[in-house]
């Protein structure tokens, strides 16, 4: 099932009266527990699971303010009921991933279980985290680093997808913005125009031992016609990940590293971008020009420098261009 399908199936509910004003629809033939979209009297969109009367589970309920679980024993029924409608996206995505979760299994105590525990999975990103705004320089640099996150979960499937998206550090504050096995990347996003880059730290550039480090630098331009947002890029990872069935709460884990959820990033949907072009660079050489913690007097710290990308071209190994 794609995200299409379920928005159209909302869009097209038939009356299958429950109790209290119910309507419901059965979310997919091919899933095997019972399992329905719908709304209640107040037109609130809810998730209903039903369980076979010989099934009986010990279920607290618990009202959260944007998202509510509920246990019916008389119905044997789990319910999931969304509070706010400005989180319908959201929902959406809690949806398709519990239906892949559940849709093949026959045995009600796992799909009870797996879907209880998928609500205190996700039950955290329906809160409003957005907290102080980002600057224009911090919205660059994240608008960079998930224009790479969707370059490599393009290449991604089932077996790696996952590994891709905890290997975006850069919201956690790391000394690097993706941590792989056998290298790390550092991220720099700037103005096409501009000749250099900024380092903010003499860790940013040190390579790890028996590790490679990679200066990947993202160059953008200002377009509101043509441009995306951040917004754009996070629903775009959001198509890969469902794709390769995925786990997309590593994804909202991470952004609420910096207080922001799908739903408040929108803030920042006037702020579009081009990407024009990527270099990567091995700064992980001996050569390469830096000022790190084993190039410099253990009596200096804090660095913070400017690195001129016009001059390394002796380090480049790979250019892109879109």
């Amino acid at each position: 099932m794609e995200i299409d399908t379920l928005v159209v199936k909302w869009q097209n509910f038939e009356n299958f009266e429950l109790n209290k004003g119910y309507k419901a629809l059965r979310i997919s033939s091919e899933c095997i527990p019972d399992l329905y979209i719908a709304t209640d009297g107040d037109g609130f969109r809810c998730l209903i699971l039903y369980l076979p009367h010989n099934i009986d589970i010990k279920l607290k309920n618990n009202d959260k303010e944007k998202l509510t679980l509920s246990y019916l024993p008389v119905e044997k029924i789990i319910l999931i009921k969304l509070n706010d409608p400005d989180f319908i996206d959201l929902f959406n995505d809690l949806i398709l991933s519990l239906y892949f979760k559940i849709k093949d299994f026959t045995d009600p105590d796992y799909y009870a279980k797996e879907l209880i525990y998928s609500f205190y999975k996700w039950a955290d990103f329906f809160d409003d985290k957005f907290k102080s705004r980002l600057s224009n320089e911090e919205i660059k640099g994240l608008f960079g680093e998930l224009f790479v996150l969707n370059e490599f979960l393009k290449q991604s499937d089932s077996k790696t997808v996952d590994t891709i998206l905890e290997s975006w550090k850069g919201p956690y504050n790391t000394t690097n913005d993706f941590i792989f096995d056998d290298k790390n990347i550092e991220v720099k996003t700037k103005d096409d125009s501009k000749q250099f880059i900024k380092i903010s730290s003499e860790y940013q550039l040190e390579k790890e031992f028996d590790k490679g480090l990679e200066l990947l630098v993202v160059s953008l331009n200002i377009d509101m016609i043509k441009g995306v947002s951040i917004y754009d890029l996070i629903k775009q990872a959001t198509i890969y990940i469902r794709k390769n069935l995925g786990d997309l709460t590593i994804l909202y884990h991470t952004l609420a590293q910096i207080g922001l959820t799908i739903e408040s990033v929108t803030e920042y949907n006037n702020y579009r971008f081009v990407v024009s072009k990527t270099i990567l660079y091995d700064c992980g050489r001996a050569n390469f020009p830096k000022l790190s913690v084993s190039n410099i007097p253990e009596e200096i710290t804090k660095l913070n420098y400017n690195l001129r990308t016009a001059t390394l071209d002796n380090y480049m190994l790979e250019e892109k261009t879109y």
